[in-house]
């Protein structure tokens, strides 16, 4: 496929998933679950009485953007798709925002902007892991605009194995086939064949494993804080229990403080959500800037 096309087809993608995305934020009680242990470590780095110029890179529908925007914070909203930023512009709007600005286009492509521009970068629940070609300089890319402080979250490998890889390559081709190249080097390369297999797996990704997602933050200047599988316990627990404890606050609270100790303990960080970025990273550029 020509990169025209694949660009083409990337925006296509992604223009369809927005309502999808909103649909899960609404009724899925795991999802919600990972939002909320993504929020917790977001709301950890901008813990500050000072004013963050923010960069949300891959924001979609504004789930993280807006809410810090409407805390004071001054945030460039950044995704590929048209219609999630439509639909973020007009959340923004009905809440009389005004401190945050949009932009549409491919992070997979680079960044415009100057070194250092951001105190805090974002890039939450996988873009980084769409851009399966080229995901170190990418990844490069967000470091170098920031000057503090990066939260990433990826798609976590052998997370991606477990939810059902085994059983589409059983089912299709009679042996292991496409887990064995996502167990080796993480991408998932969507050929036309796959596509006419199951249409929703497009596009191509690269999946993390914990050490490699850290051995590529280092090589490139920064310090990790901390690594987790967000949701990973959440896989494990019956979706109508789940709703049932959403309701109640003080349970619910109680439950995620256990799911976050659980899910950064070294023995389940390679597993993580379903069908969402299972890996989550918060790094520090320099460890000399201390004016936080």
């Amino acid at each position: 496929m020509r990169e025209d096309d694949l660009d083409l087809e990337l925006k296509k993608w992604w223009n369809n998933y927005g309502d999808r995305e909103l649909y899960r934020e609404e009724n899925d009680p795991r999802k919600q679950i990972h939002t909320y242990l993504i929020w917790r470590e977001v709301k950890r780095c901008v813990n500050t009485r000072h004013r963050l110029r923010i960069l949300d890179a891959g924001a979609g529908t504004g789930r993280f953007s807006i809410p810090l925007a409407q805390e004071g914070h001054e945030i460039i909203h950044l995704d590929i798709s048209e219609k999630m930023i439509e639909i973020a512009r007009k959340n923004a709007e009905s809440r009389k925002i005004e401190n945050i600005q949009f932009a549409q286009g491919d992070i997979c492509k680079g960044l415009e902007f100057e070194d250092n521009t951001f105190d805090l970068v974002l890039c939450l629940d996988s873009p980084l892991s769409y851009c399966y070609k080229n995901y170190e300089n990418i990844l490069s890319e967000l470091i170098r605009v920031s000057r503090w402080k990066i939260v990433l979250c990826v798609m976590n490998r052998y997370g991606t194995i477990l939810e059902g890889g085994v059983d589409f390559d059983l089912t299709h081709f009679g042996k292991l086939k496409t887990v064995r190249d996502v167990y080796a080097t993480g991408n998932l390369i969507v050929t036309e064949e796959l596509r006419r297999l199951q249409p929703t797996l497009f596009p191509s990704w690269h999946a993390f494993t914990p050490d490699e997602l850290k051995m590529l933050l280092e090589r490139h200047g920064c310090y990790v804080e901390k690594l987790s599988a967000p949701g990973t316990l959440a896989r494990s627990v019956d979706i109508e229990q789940l709703k049932r404890l959403l309701v109640d606050r003080k349970s619910y609270e109680d439950y995620l403080n256990f799911e976050e100790e659980f899910d950064k303990n070294t023995c389940v960080l390679g597993i993580g959500a379903i069908g969402a970025g299972g890996l989550l990273v918060t790094a520090t550029k320099d460890l000399n800037n201390t004016f936080f």
